[in-house]
């Protein structure tokens, strides 16, 4: 019965989600929003999770309600279940239980009180929703494997594990509160709470904790530059120690699950609801931080053997080798420079796809499953930083937060070689990468222009080259531009002479050293 409610609902939310997409103006597109709003909340369960997703993928939306503004049950309902889970009445235990002040998409939070007046909050999770997320995940298992994840090789086997493990987790309160309590122990910020977790008075349905409170994040965005460079610091360093440290990443990161307060020292940020996590081993986690370390100096280190022990699947990225070092820059872009980096200009997207073009699934399939919660976790983290206005120096953030040992440790770590199929091209380090692009023009031997720049310009070289002198090379056929950035797209930038040739009195030599 539960299978075919939720396939109901399921129906009305894809057809309103259709609506949305093909809304012909932007007052029947706002209406189509709210009407799909309103079915996600009431869904709950995986249908909300997904238009959190939505929150904070758009920002500022109608979805955003999806994070802070969803419709809680009375309290009546949720206290049988408390009791149930207590084994006694909860007047025993709790002076005052208040109705629920947040909802989410497995359960929701109410304020109480010890009887000695101590304040802490019950995490209580709703009736039947372990039904009706065993209905989605069965709704899920029938997906079929088409379009881009068949043509790219997607593993659905291993993207339904994840989604069936995460939900799973998120069920049973008892694993969240002993990831939260690990997560206390062991990410050590300034300026970063986690409360408290009662273990002997939670349960797979019940959590109770430690009461914080605060604002959330949209308040945030008119304090001061100071409080806002405070918080965009701490959040920062709590992902970086969380990962790097830790080996525990928060992957839920809407604007429900944080809170932030005025302090002493500035500011305090808590964060909440440690549900959705991402746990990466040792390995991993090193493996990750050599890639940074080894892009950041250009060392001898070949990208595809850290993306492999990272959990990248080598037989795919064999088809992109040669772009990896160039992929690379572009992904870690920001642990690059010397200096805090603009997020503004990153565009990410843009230069993956000017780079791999369709060739791009190749990578984004090639990642393990539980990549993409990790992604989560920057993608929110990043969003957030653009809208408090703040640009940071990552690198010398993630020097401060993993410290020398850690960073020698990455760098001294023996990846084992990774033996791909034979493949057109070779995979390089970072190392044998060309570090300057030469421009040089003479005209009866004598230099008229000698220009250094950085290798990555190549990949403008079409746009590098006059306009008249782009025509006349096409006109003559004497070089082939385009075809010259489609090997270096796919081959890398190795030291080479891209081309050579001689246009009425001037000579032109161009080349990768």
């Amino acid at each position: 019965m539960a299978f075919f409610k939720r396939l109901t609902q399921l129906f009305r939310i894809g057809w309103a989600a259709k609506k949305v997409r093909f809304s012909q103006s932007e007052t029947e597109k706002l209406l189509a929003q709210r009407a799909l709003v309103s079915l996600l909340a009431d869904a709950r369960g995986i249908s909300l999770k997904v238009g959190q997703l939505f929150a904070t993928a758009e920002g500022n939306s109608e979805f955003q309600s999806l994070t802070d503004r969803v419709p809680a049950l009375p309290l009546k309902i949720m206290l049988p279940i408390l009791e149930k889970s207590l084994r006694q009445s909860p007047q025993k235990i709790f002076k005052t239980i208040q109705p629920a002040i947040a909802a989410a998409s497995l359960g929701q939070v109410h304020l109480a009180e010890f009887h000695d007046g101590t304040p802490v909050a019950i995490k209580i999770r709703y009736p039947d929703i372990a039904d009706a997320v065993a209905a989605e995940l069965k709704l899920a298992d029938l997906m079929p494997n088409v379009g881009k994840a068949q043509q790219w090789g997607f593993d659905l086997s291993a993207y339904k594990q994840t989604l069936f493990d995460t939900l799973q987790r998120e069920l049973d309160y008892r694993i969240e509160a002993k990831t939260q309590t690990y997560f206390r122990e062991a990410v050590r910020v300034a300026r970063l709470e986690i409360p408290r977790v009662y273990a002997e008075l939670s349960s797979d349905c019940v959590l109770v904790q430690s009461r914080a409170t605060g604002v959330t994040f949209p308040e945030i965005i008119s304090w001061s530059e100071s409080e806002r460079r405070l918080i965009a610091e701490t959040l920062l360093q709590t992902l970086f120690t969380s990962l790097f440290i830790a080996g525990e990443v928060h992957a839920d990161p809407h604007n429900g699950n944080t809170f932030y307060n005025h302090a002493d020292n500035g500011v305090m940020v808590t964060l909440l609801d440690f549900g959705c996590t991402v746990s990466l081993t040792k390995m991993r986690r090193l493996a990750l931080l050599k890639l940074i370390i080894g892009c950041r100096e250009k060392s001898a280190v070949n990208p595809l053997d850290c993306f492999v022990a990272l959990g990248f699947d080598a037989q795919k990225l064999a088809h992109i080798q040669g772009a990896l070092p160039l992929l690379s820059q572009m992904l870690l872009r920001p642990f690059l420079v010397d200096h805090a980096f603009n997020l503004a200009e990153w565009q990410l997207e843009k230069n993956i796809t000017d780079l791999l073009d369709e060739k791009r699934w190749w990578f984004r399939s090639a990642g393990a499953a539980d990549v993409l919660l990790l992604l989560r976790a920057f993608q929110g983290l990043t969003q957030q930083l653009q809208q408090l206005r703040i640009n940071l120096n990552w690198w010398e953030m993630l020097e401060k937060s993993v410290g020398e040992m850690v960073l020698r440790q990455a760098r001294d770590l023996n990846l084992p070689a990774v033996n791909v199929s034979a493949t057109e091209f070779k995979a390089l380090d970072f190392a044998s990468q060309a570090q300057k692009l030469h421009v040089k023009i003479t005209q009866n031997n004598q230099p008229l222009v000698s220009v250094k720049l950085p290798a990555e310009a190549a990949l403008e070289l079409q746009k590098l080259v006059p306009d008249d002198v782009r025509l006349e090379l096409a006109q003559t056929g004497m070089v082939d531009l385009t075809a010259i950035l489609q090997r270096l797209k796919s081959e890398g930038l190795c030291p080479q002479v891209l081309f050579t040739c001689e246009l009425g009195e001037k000579q032109y030599r161009v080349w990768l050293e």
